[in-house]
């Protein structure tokens, strides 16, 4: 049996970068290591006042960072499997290139 399509919204600011190209790059990739999930990214000015980008949306209900200002790894995987993501890749291989990619953007900062 197939699992549910579980769909993920990186609402991003036009033109992207910062935290909303973080969120894409690493969407991309997840969507390649599991099964099921799929992502469309959405121009801000779509959701107006809604959702203030940038915005993660797990089948509709958008993710909220702890700290109000970037998902970690464990809020991100917690949203994407109670969600009903399912991984095709061991997901301590798609985690150590995810903490790779948050400490460049870090870096950055």
């Amino acid at each position: 049996m197939m699992a549910k399509a579980v769909h993920i919204e990186v609402v991003s600011k036009t033109p992207p970068g910062g935290r909303c190209e973080f969120y894409d790059k690493i969407l991309f990739r997840l969507v390649k290591a599991s099964k099921n999930l799929y992502y469309t990214l959405i121009p801000d000015s779509i959701y107006h006042e809604e959702v203030n980008s940038p915005a993660l949306l797990v089948n509709g209900k958008e993710v909220v960072p702890e700290d109000g200002i970037l998902l970690t790894w464990e809020e991100l995987v917690k949203a994407l499997k109670d969600a009903g993501v399912e991984f095709r890749e061991e997901e301590g291989r798609i985690k150590e290139w995810f903490e790779g990619e948050y400490e460049k953007l870090l870096g950055g900062v």
